[in-house]
């Protein structure tokens, strides 16, 4: 891993020359990367009144409701949702994603005030949220954040704290669980999109390999390449924290490759260089997994058609992916950047071998835009090396193979929907729309907001019976609405 004005700081100008190259020469269009939000870092400086209040309240600062801090931090900051007292209740901390830092709510409003709508979440939980730099290394972060985690566990009376988190923020969240002691403090971790096992798109070499083979066109190459590039240098922490874990084996080793124009991809692709070790090192830790929710997203395109299907949509949908996509993509729109890295995430190159046991040859055809399915949904080990997502259909028949809590995954969702963020140019709303639980099919649909606000209440139900197969399939009783909530529940399936 699932955070902005848009997904790249590339210097506008410089877009703005690449664009006019592509279309001059009638090229494909260029990705203009996700990042997660554009946030900011630093003390919010609270006015004397909302101080005064805030300080019958734990003496911990209001959420800048509203408002963007665009200072950088230099440790990790708590901020409750409200001055209300805690009293009895429990307390639940929200971290954001890349990037999160700098926007108005750490970009949890919309989910935080949905939560604050059910009484029964109110009655249970206050909220609090974590604002950290999300542009260094999460070594940087770590340490603070479980001091963090530790001063509002006393504040909460030593009452296990549920945690959910966004995207790489559910890196940082998790990393920390490593640590027995922090570990024994969470009730739940609860991940939105969150990269496991990393996402081959912050493994820079092995991305541009799949560009060198993916495109013919010379001049194709280097227009993608310059993107990446762009990207990969304006985020390195990504590179070095999230880069894919080789969980499925699936790095080829082709050695050295080059492109013949001086701009285009090359380098040197070997598994061994490439494998992000520092990630393979924090997943061996034994952890309680039964603790861990996690939504993952699909975004559907050509990919997941028949070669022969695939060939006739991409000739002629591509004027339509060019106006809707790659266009809005150039000018900052983050949900069509996330349908530009789709693409070039489907393409990625995988071993022959793996190629063969998966029966397609693209393997990630199923992510967000930024997290693999397989990556947000904590695969286990053992398990990735025979089991691929390459189809849709595939889905379902992992389900007992995983050892998390509970698990969820949901087709025409990308990154930022599990947030509320939707495209502009969307006719019917994903936050509203009926969402099916692709991993539990049988399960009745909800809005996005509501699948996550019941899996919340029922947090205490999840026990991992979910990797056990059908006796730990899943069913929820009848949604009420606004007051009372979809109450997923733990039952044997029928």
């Amino acid at each position: 891993m699932k955070n902005r004005k848009s997904f790249s700081h590339i210097n506008r100008s410089a877009c703005a020359a690449i664009i006019s190259l592509l279309t001059m020469a009638s090229t494909a269009s260029i990705p203009v990367h996700a990042s997660h939000s554009r946030l900011t870092s630093t003390f919010y400086k609270t006015p004397r009144k909302a101080l005064l209040a805030s300080n019958i309240s734990e003496n911990i600062p209001l959420l800048p409701v509203n408002k963007r801090i665009k200072k950088r931090p230099t440790d990790v900051q708590l901020y409750q949702l409200d001055n209300t007292p805690l009293g009895d209740r429990s307390p639940f901390l929200m971290v954001h994603g890349l990037r999160g830092e700098y926007a108005a709510g750490f970009r949890w409003q919309k989910l935080a005030d949905h939560f604050m709508k059910n009484e029964d979440f109110k009655a249970r939980y206050k909220i609090y949220m974590v604002r950290y730099s999300s542009l260094d290394r999460i070594a940087f972060n770590l340490q603070n954040y479980k001091d963090t985690f530790n001063h509002l566990y006393q504040i909460g009376k030593e009452r296990p704290i549920t945690v959910m988190a966004l995207s790489m923020g559910g890196n940082m969240a998790y990393e920390a669980m490593t640590d027995k002691d922090i570990d024994s403090k969470t009730q739940k971790l609860i991940t939105l999109g969150t990269p496991f096992h990393g996402s081959p798109l912050f493994t820079k070499e092995w991305l541009s390999y799949s560009l060198y083979k993916r495109f013919s066109w010379p001049w194709t190459r280097v227009e993608h390449n310059i993107t990446y590039n762009f990207y990969f240098n304006d985020n390195k922490q990504l590179r070095q924290d999230l880069s894919w874990d080789n969980i499925d084996g699936a790095i080829p080793s082709p050695g050295k490759y080059r492109s013949r124009l001086p701009l285009g991809p090359h380098g040197v692709l070997t598994a061994g260089d490439t494998t992000n070790e520092r990630l393979v090192k924090v997943n061996e830790v034994p952890i309680d997994k039964h603790k861990l929710i996690t939504y993952s997203g699909y975004m559907t395109n050509e990919y997941l058609t028949t070669k022969e299907k695939r060939i006739l949509e991409s000739a002629f949908l591509y004027p339509y992916f060019v106006l809707f996509t790659s266009f809005p993509a150039h000018f900052g729109r983050e949900h069509a950047a996330l349908g530009l890295i789709n693409h070039d995430m489907c393409c990625v190159q995988s071993t022959k071998e793996v190629a063969k046991k998966a029966g397609e040859p693209f393997i990630y055809v199923l992510n967000d835009g930024i997290t693999p399915v397989t990556s947000a949904i904590f695969i286990p080990d053992g398990v990735a090396k025979e089991h691929f997502l390459a189809r849709e259909s595939d889905i379902e028949k992992l389900r007992p193979k995983l050892d998390v809590g509970q698990a969820r995954v949901f087709r025409n969702v990308d990154h930022l929907s599990f947030i509320g963020s939707e495209p502009k140019t969307k006719a019917v709303s994903t936050l509203h729309s009926p969402l099916v639980d692709q991993l539990n099919p049988t399960e009745p649909t909800h809005e996005m907001f509501d699948w996550i606000l019941g899996d919340v209440l029922h947090s205490d139900e999840v026990t991992g019976r979910l990797a056990k197969g059908t006796d730990g399939a899943m069913e929820t009783a009848k949604p009420v609405h606004t007051e009372a909530v979809v109450r997923p529940l733990l039952v044997p399936a029928k």
